[in-house]
């Protein structure tokens, strides 16, 4: 109750107010003066408190019901009062106004009528009384409750215009990010791979050596990969036109300031708390409980009404909890839209999952869980590093040797050499570079997951290309990172690929797929056998759909049709909004009675 009292406006108290004030005159009147009450007073003060009372649990419970329930219980009661005590009459006048103010544009015909006209002629006919004086200061009442009503309306249309007004500028800002971004794509072809190439093997050379020099050298070995690593970033924010977003800082500190940020343009409370010891995690990591707060921040305010919400970042040694709880209004059913589907997929892709939890006036909790680690399933995880650059192939069997779930079982000098590695020991994930001499990481990936679809394969490269990426992915990529990746963040990938996920840099993110679906436009388009599906679908969703009907997860269809579990998903993602619906059993549904497949 206390938290329903809270979120209480300025006129709810004010209905409140001339409520009690009714309720006080009735009992008072009965006890200073009984003989304005002709029948017994416990009767009357039995009725009073019902009529005080139950309209507003009515309006708590199901708030549909309130206005007909308020005017049938305040009319019935008050042409009891014409019989019992005429002249508490006027005391009409009060409930006219409380019905006025809870009047809308589309109510107040049908309230108006009664509270104005109908009950105060009835209660002049039964008190024998002109009924005229009890039409005009009822109607009088009701006009300026109802008139005071528009005015609360439009304040508070004015507050909602005042949000969607902050949340467009967080939107236009969003926008002016990814024009950024491209401005920054077109900059990038205008610098040569070779410095890129030179500085990333020097860096993962270093590196390779660390374990291997004396501890007083260590030192040194640092400072030579800060110069390269520092020479790195500046050609790469020449590329990136020096954007410092949120995700180059740890989570914790971009979760901050996003809340930060948040709280200024909104004005809602936003407190950020994080329980645990901060552990290194993937950009991907990052990026996705970005987004899920940004997108529960924006649904606590637009849809909640929320005045406070509360953030948490639970770090243990299994998993990462991202828990954001608000005081909103809350829901007793749970939609899941755009935004909530959008969280939900992006958690998928890195075996995480999402729950949420609301009730009516109790507020909404929303807990996002993605697992830290991904335990081999046979002991080792077993790779093939595939490299025109002997010395970057060393250097990574090095690094990845160093971790006990990881095994190279050797290393290739381009894509001729891989397919023979792959058909001797048959690896678990393949990290190739796409640019070599001979048969390149693209062609050598085409032939893998013709071969061999349960393989997985990486491609590495030093500048992001989105072409590139997307091209690769289409055809069956699991990952598409950069050589210069932190060696953490290397081996939690892999461990993430190796368990069914799907990683992508996520600099290049957002291009990618935009590349991906201009591809399948133009695929679509020029070819010459072309058919006309229902609901627009493309023969490639139109074969998904089937081997979904089947029964087929996203893992085997993957498999069938040669590509990635993430491509696939994808596939589903557009699936899903084409036949509008939300999830897998509506979409074989729909297909079965409408005999798509």
């Amino acid at each position: 109750m206390l938290s329903i009292l809270k979120k209480w406006f300025l006129y709810d108290w004010v209905v409140l107010a001339i409520r009690t004030t009714w309720l006080a005159i009735i009992v008072i009147s009965g006890f200073i003066n009984p003989s304005l009450i002709i029948t017994p007073l416990w009767i009357v003060g039995m009725l009073t408190l019902l009529v005080y009372v139950i309209p507003p649990i009515v309006q708590y419970r199901k708030r549909s019901w309130y206005l007909a329930v308020e005017v049938l219980f305040a009319g019935f009661f008050h042409l009891y009062l014409a019989y019992a005590a005429p002249g508490l009459l006027w005391s009409f006048v009060l409930f006219a106004i409380i019905i006025g103010l809870a009047s809308s544009r589309r109510t107040y015909v049908w309230t108006g009528i009664p509270c104005g006209l109908v009950f105060p002629a009835l209660n002049g006919w039964l008190a024998d009384r002109l009924p005229y004086e009890f039409m005009f200061s009822c109607s009088f009442g009701f006009a300026i409750g109802f008139a005071f009503s528009i005015l609360i309306q439009s304040h508070k249309q004015a507050q909602i215009i005042q949000e969607q007004k902050q949340l467009l500028e967080r939107h236009i800002t969003q926008i002016e990010e990814l024009t950024l971004m491209e401005e920054r794509h077109r900059l990038s072809h205008e610098l040569h791979d070779t410095i890129g190439h030179a500085l990333t093997s020097l860096i993962v050379g270093v590196e390779s050596l660390r374990s291997s020099v004396p501890a007083v050298q260590i030192e040194r070995i640092d400072s030579l990969v800060g110069i390269a690593q520092r020479s790195l970033n500046d050609i790469r924010n020449h590329l990136h036109q020096l954007s410092h977003g949120p995700l180059n800082h740890s989570l914790s500190e971009s979760l901050l300031q996003l809340t930060e940020e948040f709280r200024k343009s909104t004005g809602v409370t936003v407190s950020f708390r994080m329980i645990g010891s901060e552990a290194l995690v993937m950009q991907k990591m990052n990026f996705c409980l970005y987004r899920c707060l940004q997108e529960s921040l924006t649904n606590a305010v637009r849809h909640g009404q929320a005045s406070a919400v509360s953030v948490q970042l639970h770090f243990d040694s299994h998993q990462l909890r991202l828990q954001i709880e608000d005081n909103g209004i809350g829901t007793d059913s749970i939609r899941f839209g755009f935004g909530l589907n959008g969280i939900k997929e992006r958690l998928e892709q890195l075996h995480g999952n999402l729950s949420v939890h609301s009730q009516l006036g109790q507020g909404t909790v929303v807990i996002c869980n993605i697992p830290l680690q991904a335990e081999p399933l046979h002991g080792h995880i077993r790779l093939l590093i595939v490299d025109d650059q002997a010395i970057i192939a060393d250097s990574l069997r090095h690094i990845l040797e160093q971790h006990t779930d990881f095994i190279v079982v050797g290393t290739a000098g381009d894509g001729h050499e891989a397919l023979e590695h792959c058909e001797r020991s048959r690896p678990d994930i393949v990290l190739t570079d796409i640019r070599m001499q001979g048969m390149n990481g693209l062609e050598a990936l085409l032939e893998m997951k013709q071969r061999w679809p349960d393989m997985k394969v990486v491609l590495m490269t030093t500048f992001e290309d989105s072409i590139q990426a997307a091209t690769a992915l289409e055809h069956g990529a699991e990952g598409y990172m950069l050589k210069s990746i932190h060696p953490r963040e290397l081996t939690e990938a892999l461990k993430l690929i190796y368990s069914g996920g799907t990683w992508i840099d996520q600099s290049i993110a957002t291009r990618v797929f935009e590349e991906m679906k201009r591809q399948r436009e133009q695929l679509e388009k020029y070819s010459p056998q072309q058919e006309n599906y229902p609901y627009g679908l493309t023969k490639r969703e139109m074969e998904i759909l089937q081997h979904l009907s089947d029964g087929l997860r996203y893992k085997s269809i993957a498999a069938k049709l040669f590509l990635s579990e993430g491509t696939v998903r994808n596939y589903c993602s557009t699936l899903y909004s084409k036949l509008g619906v939300s999830n897998r059993e509506e979409a074989i549904e729909l297909a079965r009675v409408e005999s798509i497949v």
